[in-house]
């Protein structure tokens, strides 16, 4: 009892419900930036393991790399050198970066082209 007495005693001071203090709202203007610009922001700002490119590339052996980085340099010739095979994304700039992406993009559409693997045995043709 002598503690519910006291709890309809005490009041809370009372607030009027329009007065809101933002504390970490921001007062400028946001920057006017282009699509392109805003993506950008945004990915950078993301952590490295979000970028599937990134990480697919990285997580792969050289042998992946050669073909993709060879494939590069058909869309783009001599783009790529023979001992950058084994570097890792982060290693190339933009442009050769998205070069890499359009050369995984191609082969990832080869893939949904053709069946998830070939018999040994098709080398046997039919007479």
């Amino acid at each position: 009892m002598k503690s519910a007495a006291l709890a309809e005693s005490i009041k809370a001071p009372q607030t009027a419900f329009n007065n809101v203090y933002l504390i970490h709202a921001r007062i400028d203007a946001p920057l006017k930036m282009t699509g392109d610009e805003c993506l950008a922001r945004f990915r950078q700002q993301l952590k490295a393991t979000n970028n599937t490119a990134l990480r697919n590339f990285n997580k792969l052996d050289n042998n992946f790399k050669f073909v993709v980085l060879t494939l590069a340099n058909r869309l783009e010739p001599s783009s790529f050198k023979p001992d950058e095979i084994g570097k890792p994304f982060e290693f190339f700039d933009q442009e050769r970066r998205l070069l890499i992406i359009r050369s995984m993009n191609e082969i990832t559409r080869w893939g949904s082209l053709l069946p998830t693997r070939f018999s040994k045995h098709d080398c046997y043709l039919a007479e």
